[in-house]
């Protein structure tokens, strides 16, 4: 930064005096005026890069972050020379003095008037892109329609109103030029800290789950004394806005989700590769061997599948977590998300709560999951058992194939039982 003070300095032919940081991007700027006569425009793109560069060490990024505090105060102090400031980044910190000590800045994350401003909208997909789209097209031997439906289901999906959605312009533009359907999007990176809280907090599985969350009025700060996890997810991209509830009288209510399935897949393959020690591609061939022995009934097959996957986590996470049924879930839900199978979880019915539903074609499995430090596994059994049939959760899915899964825990090892429902019924 200071280089770059020095550089602005020599191309404008304003002399600094030697001094802090502070003191010199004070002197740039009214040297500036005063040497043109003019106002000054100040340009800051990735203001908070100096600290999402070290999110994974808190300290570090404390540290960057006061100093920048210190830096774009000085911004206030010279007001009368600055004609236009804009500011760009990724996350909003909290304690930066961009959003608390300057002089009433317009904050435009969800200005309602620039809720298209970065992205390709539909619009812009299919009139910018339509020639790309053609040639595409030939490659994936899908017609228009359904390439259209498949990059939307990849690639769209933010927004910052909950009403207008865009396209991200980095994977469009990856995917145009190769033909792939692939995930783009997490080869940019993926803080750890993401991992690090699911295992440090509470974290409440439904999230992972069904993927939604809420916050109201302004979009959130990213505090780092106090970091939470939904808004980390938000502030790094993995969750967008999908649904704005405007409150007479009162604040908005947002409603957030995953956006796409790109960034799903980065997730779920960033939580499993930090979990087994496993790639992305290695979690996903297991997995689909899961499916294939899911639909086979083939519970021998699912069992050691299960084993394989558990007992690559190492040792060392196991000291850091507390085991529960939470944990468990996060995993197997992980496991089948990175197909991309649609899968829920936290159902509610009628008449309870279904821990989960897998769904692939006219094929239902319903998924009870269970965890105790001294049951049996029979005896978990059991209790699943009974659970499901008291509380109906093969009824809603009368039309469809259903299939039953219970799994068991306990301890780092399990138990998994598939079967038919009229099997189950009968058992």
């Amino acid at each position: 930064m200071n280089n770059f003070l020095d550089d602005m300095a020599d191309k404008f032919s304003v002399f600094l005096k030697s001094g802090d940081l502070t003191y010199k991007f004070t002197q740039l700027i009214k040297n500036i005026h005063k040497t043109t006569g003019k106002q000054v425009v100040v340009l800051i793109d990735e203001y908070d890069k100096a600290i999402t560069s070290h999110i994974d060490d808190i300290e570090i990024a404390k540290a960057n972050r006061d100093m920048l505090r210190d830096f774009y105060q000085v911004l206030k102090g010279v007001d009368g020379q600055i004609k236009f400031l804009f500011i760009t980044g990724i996350s909003k910190f909290a304690k930066t003095s961009i959003f608390s000590d300057l002089n009433s800045p317009d904050d435009l994350t969800i200005h309602p008037r620039y809720s298209n401003i970065c992205g390709y909208t539909q619009e812009d997909l299919e009139y910018y892109f339509k020639d790309h789209l053609v040639e595409v097209s030939n490659w994936t031997k899908l017609d228009h329609d359904a390439l259209i439906l498949a990059v939307k289901r990849w690639y769209d999906g933010y927004s910052w109103n909950g009403l207008d959605f865009i396209y991200n312009p980095f994977s469009v533009l990856k995917f145009l030029g190769t033909g792939e359907f692939t995930n783009y999007w997490g080869d940019t990176g993926t803080p750890k800290i993401l991992v690090d809280l699911i295992k440090s907090q509470n974290i409440d599985i439904e999230l992972l789950l069904n993927k939604k969350s809420e916050f109201a009025g302004a979009f959130p700060n990213f505090e780092l004394d106090n970091i939470d996890f939904y808004t980390v997810l938000l502030q790094s991209g993995y969750l967008t806005m999908t649904d704005k509830k405007v409150v007479p009288g009162d604040e908005s209510i947002y409603t957030t989700e995953i956006p796409n399935l790109e960034v799903e897949k980065s997730l779920f393959s960033y939580i499993m590769g930090v979990y087994t020690n496993n790639s992305s591609q290695v979690s996903r061939t297991i997995a689909k061997q899961m499916i294939t022995a899911i639909l086979s009934l083939d519970t021998d097959e699912l069992q050691k599948l299960f084993e394989t996957l558990l007992h690559k986590i190492p040792n060392i996470i196991w000291g850091k977590v507390k085991e529960s049924e939470s944990l468990y879930q996060i995993l197997f839900i992980s496991w089948i998300h990175l197909l991309g199978f649609d899968i829920e979880g936290e159902i509610q019915t009628l008449k309870g709560r279904l821990d989960a539903v897998l769904k692939q074609n006219n094929t239902v499995v319903i998924i009870e999951f269970k965890f105790s430090e001294n049951k049996t596994f029979e005896q978990m059994f059991e209790k699943a058992k009974k659970q499901i049939i008291k509380n109906e959760y093969y009824k809603s899915y009368q039309d469809k194939k259903i299939i039953i899964l219970r799994v068991a825990f306990q301890f780092r090892d399990l138990k998994c039982k598939l079967q038919t429902l009229n099997d189950f019924l009968n058992e």
